[in-house]
């Protein structure tokens, strides 16, 4: 890692630090810190299941599994699993929990893993940091064999096909990695910037990727400025981006057209709230937005008119998806809840 680049992870823990005391607007007192994320006194909030062997910042990306109504995928960030179950099951143990893949991954420093996924005409992309190298890569994974739910073929867990992209070196924050889909079949990745692409571009940005481009594929830019834009949604033809901050800056909330390049952050609404490390971003079922907090530990309505954090609606440590039902499921420290609509 460059000097510059320690320089700046330094002072991300620090902005961290400082804001995981810090009270949040709207919050109605201080925010709870990462670990007390899964406590909730909540009437609405379900325990779904519990991860024991996940620790803080482990459970990640949550997707609603293609063609099943009540199947929640997500990300084991340091194990490198993607993995599944159903949660209209009343009770559940580890062993109702089916992995689709698994992949080697870097875990060094407090960001690399396996950091994002989705699935596009039935095949499944990730994106995670490459043992050897550290360089963050975005692949395509064979063998899935029943995305909803079933494993690989013949029970196999999904394994890496091809390389679609290979972003180069990481530092051990700030490398991004979250992917989504957009409605024509393209790739979204947000991308940090303590990353090597990003030291040659000078930002961290929103990209589109050609899920069927070789590795040394030049993305399209859609958006850039950022910190470390985890926390997005494809929302109709709009990218919904909550991006950290650092320093005296503030985060920023707001939507990106999907066919246009000219917005970047700083056309992003400031959030006018002590820092929440944004860390999801979800559409609600009545169309509005809500986003998950490392920090306070909350998924928090977000308002457009004016822009402002509103009401929390339970607990969410690092990811949230919304079920066919309207109950969204979120993760906490260490496992999965479920909050009826």
């Amino acid at each position: 890692m460059t000097r510059r680049r320690r320089a700046l992870a330094g002072g991300l823990a620090a902005v961290l630090a400082t804001a995981g005391c810090a009270s949040i607007e709207g919050g109605g007192g201080g925010a709870p810190g990462p670990t007390d994320a899964s406590a909730t006194s909540d009437s609405a909030v379900r325990t779904v299941i519990e991860l024991t062997d996940a620790q803080p910042g482990d459970v990640i990306a949550l997707r609603p599994a293609d063609g099943e109504s009540s199947v929640v995928e997500w990300i084991d960030r340091r194990a490198g699993t993607i993995r599944s179950v159903d949660v209209a099951d009343d009770e559940l143990s580890l062993d109702d929990v089916v992995t689709l893949a698994s992949i080697e991954v870097a875990t060094d420093g407090e960001q690399r893993g396996l950091l994002g996924h989705t699935v596009i005409d039935g095949v499944r992309y990730a994106a995670w940091t490459e043992p050897d190298t550290d360089h963050l890569v975005v692949g395509a994974l064979g063998n899935i064999g029943g995305i909803g739910g079933n494993g690989g073929i013949g029970g196999a867990p999904a394994t890496v096909d091809r390389i679609v992209w290979d972003a180069g070196g990481t530092a051990g924050g700030a490398v991004g990695g979250h992917l989504a889909a957009t409605a024509d079949g393209r790739l979204v990745l947000g991308i940090g910037q303590l990353t090597d692409w990003a030291e040659g571009h000078g930002t961290g940005a929103m990209l589109l990727l050609d899920p069927t481009g070789p590795p040394d594929q030049t993305p399209v830019v859609l958006s850039d400025g950022y910190i470390n834009p985890f926390a997005f949604a494809v929302v109709d033809e709009q990218l919904w981006v909550a991006d950290n901050a650092i320093g005296d800056d503030t985060e920023r909330i707001g939507a990106v057209d999907l066919d246009t390049t000219n917005v970047g952050r700083n056309d992003l609404d400031a959030t006018g709230a002590n820092p929440r490390a944004p860390s999801a971003v979800v559409e609600l079922p009545d169309g509005t937005i809500a986003v998950c907090g490392y920090l306070d530990g909350r998924l928090r309505r977000w308002s457009v008119d004016p822009p402002r954090y509103g009401d929390s609606l339970g607990p969410c440590l690092t990811g949230a998806t919304v079920l066919a039902d309207g109950s969204i499921v979120t993760a906490t420290a260490d496992g999965l809840v479920a909050i009826s609509p």
